[in-house]
């Protein structure tokens, strides 16, 4: 079955909730990523019940569907106050995920922290997914760690290595090599192959490497560019993705520069439709 294709507000981080939803309906896409963080875009984690079922009902009556809650809790915070704190973010954003009709809600997973070996931050992740799966399994919404710079997921590889022998339908990774180009590099095919099954949403945008400079090792240099432009083929991408059976959303990450807001959520809708006519 071919991917849905979906458009993340943070795009749209000028524009309120309400713009937003109207310009991703204009633009032709099938659904909307909703960013919830404490600064306000696009909503908060203390959203009421009351105001999610508005929301919902904004998006429904614009012909879209909600694909994903987009939060910024963490998986894999060493101190137990933290992650207790994020493990009772979670469950939170997972009601209101719920009643917006979501299907999948992103977390990120905890930061790199040079206090902790691998080892413990490792075993702190895997603890806290398992955690995680059991809440996501009561609401039924797949909960997807962010493949993401700075974290210990930046690689497929690392992905792996936190989440293999945690297998469920509640969870999942969402595959961004666009991320990975300034960090956690493999070979998109590659990274493809090797996550599989875990790949529960992908992000679609671009990033051109730049020259470095001595000894600046934590971040690889780039730019944000529009996706034909940038150094990821995302045509051998999406087919790798169809052949392992992908059938997820792609969904629009796309930093690059635009004349306008609308141009921008237009040429993105057009292309991700003409990446998902691949799988037919």
């Amino acid at each position: 079955m071919a991917p849905q294709i979906a458009m993340y507000t943070l795009i749209g981080r000028d524009l309120s909730l309400e713009d937003c939803i109207t310009l991703t309906a204009d633009a032709g896409f099938d659904a909307i990523d909703i960013r919830q963080r404490d600064d306000g875009i696009h909503i908060m984690p203390d959203i009421s019940d009351s105001d999610a079922r508005d929301v919902r009902k904004m998006v429904e009556d614009a012909g879209l569907h909600v694909s994903g809650l987009t939060t910024y809790w963490e998986i894999g915070n060493v101190e137990r106050e933290t992650a207790a704190e994020h493990l009772a973010g979670i469950e939170r954003s997972l009601h209101t995920a719920k009643i917006l009709g979501a299907r999948f809600m992103r977390v990120s997973s905890g930061d790199y922290d040079r206090r902790w070996s691998y080892e413990v931050s490792r075993a702190a992740f895997r603890d806290q997914m398992m955690r995680v799966r059991d809440m996501a399994a009561q609401y039924e919404i797949v909960v997807t760690p962010e493949q993401h710079g700075g974290r210990y997921i930046a690689s497929a590889g690392q992905c792996l290595d936190m989440c293999r022998g945690l297998e469920s339908p509640w969870l999942g990774i969402v595959f961004d090599p666009g991320n990975a180009v300034s960090e956690g590099f493999e070979r998109p095919w590659v990274q493809v192959r090797m996550l599989g099954g875990w790949i529960k949403n992908v992000h679609v945008k671009n990033r051109m490497t730049a020259v470095g400079e001595a000894r600046a090792h934590e971040r690889l240099p780039g730019s944000n560019v529009r996706i034909p432009d940038g150094v990821l083929d995302w045509d051998e991408i999406a087919g790798e993705l169809r052949d392992v059976g992908y059938d997820g959303y792609l969904t629009c990450e796309d930093f690059a520069e635009f004349d306008t807001i609308e141009e921008k959520f237009r040429w993105n809708a057009e292309f991700l439709r003409g990446l998902a006519e691949k799988w037919d």
